[in-house]
């Protein structure tokens, strides 16, 4: 299971021992709510009818990562591969060969975006509205990964003459400007500090040595021991749910081997541009920790062992029965 799978059910090992070791979530939410402007200006977006907003959120952090300098990763990967086995499996063969084209395309355009420099993230307007499009229609493929090929997802809707363009032109009126917004926030205030370190010392999509463990998960940024978790809410005075804390610190956690040497941790709430940040002591004490964190890591790795949701294969290397098995992602 994946760690918000895991997380929001209650009865998993992961949950109960997150409740038992780190139950004092609402001293987090505290905080996030005490540090942030009585009124903050919150970027919404200017929909007819209900947005979209998990693929806005994943949109977001997309573009982020374009001007921390990593476009594409492996969660966005494997979901052009496996966006074209699926649409062939449900529709047709050059529909899928359409999709996964449209998808090598995406890639290619994304991998040639230049990063930020000097604390400038924004780029001129036009360009700026293709990137918007380019990350949200990049949000689709990642779905497919994370949840699978769902109903509605805009995939589905193309033919098998379709390109690039044509999903691009798709993507709702509302999306640029949203999107710009929040980009603009980030430079403007919390974020413009990351583009200011090198290239190499931006990390996105972070995965751990425990990672495995939950599904291959992977956190959003690392810059200079900080580890740093995007959400795009439009409501940050109901912010904070015992979930979204716990998801920052698993995170935390499952960096087993201290491989990033993490001293803060931070909460970004992209459509405020605010940045919340703790020490890691300071974090796990707020949390009610009462053991170290090097304590909490051994004791989540073995959690983990006893669970059986690591497995290890014959070279030793540990495996999670995922996708590979999946009928319909054995090939074309």
């Amino acid at each position: 299971m994946s760690l918000t799978s895991e997380l929001n059910d209650s009865k998993s090992p992961l949950s109960r021992f997150m409740a038992r070791e780190l139950p004092a979530t609402s001293r987090i939410t505290g905080s996030v709510r005490s540090r942030l402007p009585l009124r903050p200006r919150t970027v919404t977006p200017q929909a007819a009818g209900r947005p979209d907003y998990r693929s806005l959120g994943r949109a977001i952090d997309r573009r982020l990562r374009i001007a921390f300098g990593s476009p594409v990763d492996s969660i966005l990967v494997e979901g052009v591969f496996y966006a074209g086995i699926d649409v062939a499996a449900v529709a047709t063969r050059a529909a899928g060969q359409a999709v996964h084209g449209i998808g090598q395309a995406l890639l290619s355009e994304l991998k040639g975006q230049p990063a930020a420099h000097d604390g400038t993230l924004t780029r001129p307007r036009r360009d700026e509205e293709r990137l918007s499009r380019l990350c949200f229609v990049a949000s689709h493929f990642e779905e497919v990964k994370r949840a699978g090929l769902r109903p509605g997802n805009p995939l589905l809707q193309l033919g098998a003459a379709a390109v690039l363009d044509d999903l691009l032109d798709q993507v709702p009126p509302y999306v640029p400007d949203d999107i710009a917004g929040q980009v603009e926030l980030a430079e403007a205030d919390h974020l413009g500090w990351v583009t200011r370190q090198p290239v190499d010392k931006r990390i996105c999509a972070p995965v751990f040595s425990g990672s495995n463990d939950v599904d291959g998960a992977d956190a959003d940024f690392i810059a200079e021991g900080h580890l740093i978790h995007c959400k795009a809410t439009t409501r940050p005075d109901h912010f904070g749910s015992r979930r979204e804390v716990h998801q920052l610190a698993g995170y935390l956690l499952l960096d087993y081997e201290d491989e990033y040497a993490l001293n803060k941790v931070s909460f970004y709430l992209s459509r405020q541009g605010q940045l919340v940040t703790w020490s890691t002591q300071e974090f796990l004490d707020l949390l009610g920790a009462r053991r170290s964190l090097s304590e909490l890591r051994a004791a989540l790795c073995q959690t983990a062992a006893r669970s059986g949701s690591c497995r290890t294969t014959a070279g030793g290397e540990a495996a999670v029965a995922g996708d590979a098995g999946h009928p319909l992602r054995r090939g074309w």
